[in-house]
């Protein structure tokens, strides 16, 4: 029982900081935020930030780590239109509020972020299916996240805007299609990774 208290007080810790973070970010321009309006919004020290987060970046990183697993997993994985739905709505759900994701500086971090949690499962099918890549792979991924996030943004500009599930359908197909080509697969291989469970829900920022 005692060991588990710093995991709880870091839990707590953490908590904090993100939700003034967020609050940060929807508040006012990316680049005006610093350190010292996280901690003073949180309550918490400067030196304590430094023990959780290299700086705001960092911080920024994770928070988009969350909305961005479920995209993440269009590569190589059997993502349904009813698994992505949840977290395209809550996209759209907060369009007006978190426009700022999708504008430089925050896209692209969010872009490169989202290149990152696709590598790995790249680099897992690239082997399985003794793939020949047209580029490196983390320049592929990086395309593949461009992608995703550029039709995420094209979307909420729409008026009147598609159902959730037609961009659902649009974006698997074409994350799929995108992967296809440059891996280099035949028509005949599949872009799945197989045997795998996937197990993702939404999560908002």
């Amino acid at each position: 029982m005692t060991a588990a208290k710093p995991d709880r007080r870091t839990a707590r810790t953490r908590q904090a900081l993100m939700s003034a973070f967020v609050s940060e970010v929807l508040s006012r321009s990316y680049e005006e935020i610093s350190v010292e309006d996280i901690v003073k919004r949180a309550d918490i020290g400067r030196s304590t930030f430094y023990m959780h987060y290299k700086s705001k970046d960092d911080l920024l990183r994770e928070s988009i780590a969350r909305p961005s697993a479920i995209l993440s997993v269009i590569v190589g994985g059997d993502v349904t239109v009813e698994m992505l739905v949840p977290q395209l709505v809550h996209f759209h759900q907060q369009r007006i509020r978190g426009a700022c994701f999708f504008r430089d500086p925050i896209r692209r971090i969010w872009v490169g972020r989202l290149a990152e949690m696709m590598e790995p499962r790249l680099a897992k099918l690239a082997r399985l299916t003794q793939a020949r890549p047209h580029l490196p792979l983390p320049l592929t991924a990086l395309q593949l996240a461009e992608a995703q996030i550029a039709l995420i943004a094209s979307w909420l500009l729409e008026k009147p805007a598609l159902k959730a599930d037609s961009v659902a359908e649009a974006m698997i197909a074409s994350t799929h299609g995108l992967l296809r080509s440059l891996l280099g697969l035949r028509p005949e291989i599949s872009v799945l990774i197989p045997g795998e469970k996937l197990r993702v829900a939404y999560q908002a920022v």
